[in-house]
């Protein structure tokens, strides 16, 4: 085996291997599971601290008609 080979054998593992963490990760956490379990979900980024209360005021799309 040639040194390109080599190359790419290992990026294609290591890109294989990243996949595979972050598709289990997705189903697996500690101690929470779901959208808690990531920390996107709230302003203090913290997970599990998801603001209920603050909605987003979103106006209707008017059509204009002539």
């Amino acid at each position: 085996m040639d040194l390109q080979t080599l190359i790419v054998a290992i990026t294609v593992g290591l890109a294989a291997a990243f996949v595979i963490r972050t598709f289990t990760r997705q189903f697996s956490s500690r101690g929470q599971k779901g959208c808690a379990s990531c920390g996107h979900n709230g302003a203090s980024g913290q997970p599990g601290t998801a603001r209920h209360g603050d909605l987003i005021q979103v106006e209707s799309i008017r059509e204009e008609r002539r």
